[in-house]
């Protein structure tokens, strides 16, 4: 049991010294995360687990559209962005549609791709 303590702690100290942008790139790979596990659990014939995963993906992806900063002119984009990325996980998880939750994978690892990109420059830049 102090093992799982300490744990916990590490990670949450981790948590904590994270810039905004590496947690950004933390919350698409966990969207991205539950994305696959939603398709594989879908492949396997375990609908409420899928459509369990999906929702959290759909959680996350709300996460980052509320964290948007409307002050940037790019946030509006992004908004737009995050509001069809939900919606579409919402559609593949109603329909149980497997092939647009990896279209939806595959645009949300971009996505992360991305903001990765983003933060090593802007450390560099730090």
């Amino acid at each position: 049991m102090q093992q799982a303590n300490l744990y916990q702690q590490y990670k949450s100290q981790s948590l904590e010294t994270l810039t905004k942008g590496e947690i950004v790139v933390k919350l698409f790979e966990e969207a991205s995360k539950q994305i696959s596990i939603g398709i594989f659990f879908a492949n396997n014939g375990n609908a409420p687990k899928s459509f369990s995963s999906i929702v959290k993906a759909q959680k996350i992806i709300q996460t980052l559209n509320f964290s948007l900063d409307k002050k940037y002119e790019i946030s509006s984009q992004l908004g737009d962005m995050y509001l069809f990325l939900h919606q579409k996980l919402a559609e593949a998880n109603t329909n149980k549609d497997v092939s647009l939750m990896k279209e939806i994978l595959s645009l949300v690892d971009d996505l992360k791709d991305t903001f990765r990109q983003a933060e090593k420059l802007a450390r560099v830049q730090r």
